[in-house]
């Protein structure tokens, strides 16, 4: 009994280390848990405790069986260690209803038909990268411009039309500005109509030129303007022009080359342009004038001896190839008068010509019909000029 209470008295007065308390203290769980044996290496866990610094604070102890060992960690846990559970345990759920919400799936999950979309989608990714950079390599480096022609009769050199239309030797065929090339030659130049500038591969630019033609003549107090069909002035002169119409019936208000002359009315434009048209499809020569003071009886001017009235503005091709074919096949290059097919039409054959000299054509010419012609040759009339039109 004695040495109890002396082995007490002498437990009592010895002295724990912390080191030593918190092995016990350790000891004591694992006998109350008896969920697990001493496997765990002390010295392993925590290493040499006193090399660094002491021995961990309770509640870094208690964090680590939290995190190893479930819910008798948590009957140990601090509320500070709570909270720190409780918010990382809130994150995670919050991820996971990010992840729900986004319709995050794991490539696992993916069907046949989205893996062969994605393959698809991948491969024309990359030919259509292979084609931008192709076409950025023949865009720097190929396709300069080498040879520069010029197609198309004008009056002006193409030194002039190259230099003109901007076009450069070293560019681009398909960087070239071909529209204002175009543009700047038309505006520069009256006796260019249109223009188009072609691309030839590998480096050849080909500006093929629409020249304007000179229809008629228009006469003014400073001389005459040569105007193209599209009524745009191609040149002054001092003189009548040969072999150009000369235009009667309007007045010019701009004089200047490149410009385009005005009507007072639009419908004498368009009279204009019918009869210059018809002229033209049915190659009438020798046109030294035209008339329209009067729309509704237009004349023409043959050959400076024969007048054609070619009336209203109506079957005007019809009536020139009348007047042609009674001028070519029924008239001498001696004869004057005036030719009247003004009366003329698909349904009525009726031409007059009336001879400045009676001796010039006989009254029996049919090419002669007077008013007082025969009726009863009237069919024989309308065969004749039907053999000569067709």
């Amino acid at each position: 009994m004695a040495d109890n209470n002396k082995a007490k008295k002498s437990g009592k007065e010895k002295k724990l280390t912390a080191v030593e308390r918190r092995r016990l203290e350790r000891e004591e769980r694992r006998r109350r848990a008896g969920s697990y044996s001493a496997d765990i290496d002390d010295d392993s866990v925590f290493g040499d405790l006193e090399n660094f610094g002491g021995a961990p604070e309770y509640g870094e102890v208690d964090d680590y069986y939290s995190r190893n060992f479930g819910d008798f960690a948590n009957e140990t846990e601090t509320p500070e260690q709570r909270m720190k559970r409780e918010r990382r345990e809130n994150r995670e759920k919050e991820k996971q209803e990010e992840d729900l919400h986004a319709n995050i799936r794991p490539a696992s999950t993916m069907t046949a038909e989205q893996r062969k979309r994605r393959t698809v989608i991948s491969y024309v990714s990359v030919f259509v990268l292979l084609v931008l950079i192709g076409v950025v390599m023949s865009m720097s480096v190929m396709f300069r411009t080498t040879v520069i022609t010029v197609d198309g009769d004008t009056p002006y050199s193409d030194e002039q039309i190259i230099e003109t239309s901007g076009i450069d030797y070293g560019e681009n065929i398909f960087l070239s500005k071909r529209r204002a090339a175009v543009k700047k030659l038309v505006e520069t130049y009256p006796y260019i109509e249109d223009a188009k500038i072609i691309r030839r591969i590998p480096g050849t630019q080909i500006i093929k030129l629409e020249p304007a033609i000179p229809s008629y003549q228009v006469q003014f107090s400073g001389g005459f303007a040569v105007v193209s069909a599209n009524c745009r002035i191609l040149e002054i002169n001092d003189v009548q022009k040969n072999g150009i119409p000369l235009l009667k019936g309007i007045k010019l208000d701009h004089t200047q080359p490149g410009e385009y002359i005005t009507f007072e009315k639009a419908s004498t434009r368009q009279i204009l342009d019918e009869v210059v048209k018809n002229i033209v499809e049915n190659e009438v020569g020798n046109i030294y004038g035209i008339d329209i003071s009067d729309t509704a009886n237009i004349e023409l001017n043959y050959d400076n001896r024969i007048t054609i009235h070619l009336g209203l503005p109506e079957d005007v091709g019809y009536k020139l190839r009348t007047a042609k074919a009674i001028i070519n096949d029924s008239l001498t290059a001696a004869d004057k008068g005036n030719l009247d097919v003004s009366l003329c039409n698909t349904d009525r054959r009726a031409s007059y010509f009336t001879p400045i000299y009676s001796d010039t054509v006989s009254q029996g010419d049919t090419s002669g019909r007077s008013d007082n012609a025969p009726e009863d040759n009237e069919q024989e009339y309308r065969e004749y000029i039907d053999d000569i039109i067709d």
